[in-house]
This record gives structure tokens, sequence and C-alpha cells, in this order.
């Protein structure tokens, strides 16, 4: 039988035609230079359950989309970013690409500056450890916290308890070379304490979802976020422990004294089977047509 398209045959044999199998990542970037991993290989570089550059893609959109989101080998130039700037970003994509699916063409957004190296200070409104996706090779590896991405919200200034969550912007930490203290027990703990952070990665596109509206209302089951434009994935991950470090004190998450190695957020636990309600033995009977006394 005559072989046909990628989009007929099964999700193996789909990234094996767009060739998320003889990707691996880079050991040297183009320029010449080292790739700015934030740590050691990890259980998802190595092995048995190694997942390479484009994933497993649904589709040569989501490939593309795939590598830029594990990209570790950013441009030359270098941002300071802020959440003006992140929506900024985002108003100048609009007319460029549609938003809830990869775009199949991300030049537009190159040129406003995918793949530049950006760095934020502000604060961590909250972290949330995030599943199977098709860029961490969905079910091909164990659905743990350790081979998923964590979804980090950042604002300009501490949470208060009136803060829109569709006002801040993310921030993702892939599970590729991250060290074990990039958890988000710790940065729900820096969340908690309103403790000043710093981070750099790649500033990235994520055209997958829709931002919240002008009115600061979510849409549908889109993340809350007033922009698609990230720091994803994140390269290094600093905490001010105390004041706001504006003449040093910056100190790695992994080095921060309260950092643990240990986190379990339950998130890609399976739930539990919900038990059947079963009547008791001996219990009074409901007659149809009856109110009970």
């Amino acid at each position: 039988m005559p072989l046909r398209s990628c989009s007929t045959l099964t999700l193996l044999v789909l990234a094996l035609c767009l060739g998320a199998s003889t990707q691996d990542f880079p050991t040297t970037c183009s320029d010449g230079s080292a790739p700015r991993f934030p740590g050691a290989a990890t259980a998802i570089d190595t092995g048995t359950n190694n997942c390479q550059l484009p994933g497993i893609p649904n589709s040569t959109a989501d490939r593309a989309q795939n590598k830029a989101k594990n990209n570790f080998c950013p441009r030359a130039e270098s941002l300071t970013v802020n959440a003006t700037f992140m929506q900024s970003l985002q108003n100048s994509a609009a007319p460029l690409v549609p938003v809830g699916a990869p775009p199949t063409s991300r030049a537009g957004l190159q040129k406003l500056g995918e793949g530049k190296l950006a760095t934020f200070e502000g604060f961590v409104m909250i972290a949330r450890q995030e599943c199977k996706e098709s860029v961490n090779c969905g079910t091909t590896v164990p659905n743990e916290d350790a081979f998923h991405d964590i979804h980090i919200s950042l604002l300009e200034k501490p949470k208060t308890a009136t803060t829109n969550e569709c006002t801040s912007f993310v921030a993702e930490m892939v599970p590729h070379h991250r060290p074990a203290e990039w958890n988000s027990c710790n940065l729900d703990n820096i969340a908690k304490e309103k403790l000043r952070v710093r981070l750099t990665g790649q500033l990235f596109f994520d055209g997958s979802h829709v931002p919240c509206t002008a009115a600061g209302k979510p849409q549908g089951s889109n993340p809350k976020r007033m922009s698609l434009w990230e720091i994803h994935p994140i390269y290094s991950f600093e905490v001010c422990p105390s004041g706001t470090c504006e003449t040093g004190g910056w100190q790695k998450l992994e080095d921060w004294s309260e950092a643990s190695a240990t986190c379990d957020s339950g998130a890609c636990k399976p739930k539990p089977a919900a038990k059947k309600a079963s009547a008791k033995k001996g219990g009074p009977t409901k007659k149809k047509g009856t109110m009970p006394k």
C-alpha cells in the first residue's frame, strides 16, 4: 500500500515524518558558543526517556514552535523587558499571526524579537506545574513533574489580594537541563514571601493560546496572561533574599538558602476514580411520588 501523508499516520510515525527522532539538542551553538543550559542533563535528556529538540509534534507548525520553545542558543541581542514591553510586542504581533494555534511561519515573530536574550526583574505571582505536552514528548515519557514545564506568571509589583492574573506575563522553566531546585514548591514560596526575582531567557511567542481581553478577562480555558510573548526557556533564575538587591546580593535559585531539591506538586498524578454511592442495607426506602418526612 502506498505511503500516505504524515497526517494520516499514527502519532509515532508522524513524529518520524517530521524528523523528531533525528534532531538532538546541539552541544555547540551556530556562533560557536555553548548552549545556555541552566544545569546538567536530566532524565528527559538521557537514556530511554530522551526527548529530543522538537518533542513529538502534531504538525509542521507545532514542530517549529516546539524547537523554538527548546532553544538554548539565543541571538546575541539582549533586552531588558517589562510588562509594558510585552504588551507592545503583543500589539505588534496581532496583525501578523493568528492565535490559538502554532503559526505556520515564525519569520515575522523573529523580526519582532523572538530568539533574543531577555532579562526581567520583578515578582512571581504564581507557579504551576504542567503535565504532558507535545514539546516534552507527550505520553512517551513518565507523566511526572521532572519531565514537564513549570508555568510562571510574573508581575512588576508584588501580588495583592486584588491582583488580576490577566495583568501578568509568562515565563517557562523547561525540564531539559533543569536544576532540581527549579521546582514549583520553591517558586510558590518565593511568591508567598514576595521576594524579588531576576530571570534571563529567550524571548518567545506562544501562538497556541489566546491572551486575556483588553478588559482583563480570560478567553475560554486559555491561561490568564496579558501577552503571548514569554521568556521561554529560562536560562538563569535568581532570588533576592531581602530588599531589592540594587547593589548586589542576588542568589541563584539553586543556591538560595530556602531552596529544596525535593518537590511533589501532585499535578501529574492520576486522579483517583470516583467512588459510586451505595445504598445502606436495611435503611429506609423512598417511595416514588412521596416527599421525605
